[in-house]
């Protein structure tokens, strides 16, 4: 159970953080993955002081300690304006983060009701979306975002 907790607050270390917006234009992509990587930095330093889990009880509270520190970073990374030529693939990347997310809550959730073998079964597809989301911030310049 420790490995499946500690995979799964992994996943949500590689997602974001704080930031600011793009403005009124679109940013340049160095400007986007720039930006896009110093709100994931913050997010990495918001929940560096998170307890490690040492049961259930423990990852469901740690989980919603980091839901709404997500959910500001997600805010801030939609916020910003990507290059028109990396739209869609910013649009994925984000889809990618959401899914996280969606998956944060999930295996909150399951430790909620006691379940480990539940928690467990989160954990492939959120490992999937975390290793898509890693893949896509590369693509898009990022060197921050893309690390668990």
């Amino acid at each position: 159970m420790r490995r499946a907790a500690l995979i799964a607050l992994a996943l949500v270390f590689v997602l974001s953080g704080c930031g600011g917006g793009g403005g009124g234009r679109a940013l340049t992509k160095e400007e986007y993955a720039s930006k896009a990587d110093a709100i994931c930095g913050t997010f990495n330093q918001q929940t560096k002081s998170l307890a490690t889990p040492k049961n259930l009880s423990d990852l469901a509270k740690i989980a919603d300690e980091t839901l709404p520190i997500l959910d500001h970073a997600i805010n801030d990374l939609a916020d910003l304006r990507p290059p028109a030529s990396e739209k869609a693939l910013s649009d994925q990347w984000l889809a990618q983060v959401r899914n996280l997310k969606g998956d944060l809550q999930e295996i909150r959730d399951k430790a909620k009701s006691g379940d480990v073998a539940a928690v467990q079964a989160v954990v492939p597809k959120a490992t999937d979306h975390n290793s898509q989301s890693n893949q896509l911030a590369t693509q898009l310049g990022m060197s921050v975002c893309n690390r668990d």
